[in-house]
């Protein structure tokens, strides 16, 4: 069997290799730019910690009131639950695309 041959043949889901290696890239490349956005959701997480600490610094030296800290507290837990659901859903994603990639590398 020459090798032209070989490259053409079909997978029994109907798919030739070039096509397999071509979704794989197409799973792996939207794998990566989840991780990338989930990078940037715990980069705002952490910018949201220094937040709070900053502010609760302001309210143990006296700059602020506790009735700013508490509404600005609030917000940020806020913010940290959206963050938190955005991660979740972002590393559900994740897992998704990398179950799809471990089954088009052990297809034969």
């Amino acid at each position: 069997m020459s090798s032209s041959v070989s490259k053409k043949k079909i997978s029994p889901d109907g798919m030739s290799p070039d096509q397999a290696v071509e979704r794989l890239e197409r799973a792996v490349t939207a794998a990566l730019e989840q991780v990338e956005r989930l990078r940037g959701e715990v980069v705002r997480m952490h910018a949201q910690g220094e937040a709070l600490e900053g502010l609760l610094k302001g309210v143990t030296s006296g700059e602020e009131g506790p009735r700013e800290m508490l509404d600005k507290l609030h917000i940020l837990e806020e913010e940290n639950r959206d963050l938190r659901n955005r991660l979740d859903q972002g590393r559900a994603g994740v897992e998704r695309i990398l179950a799809r990639v471990k089954f088009l590398e052990e297809k034969p």
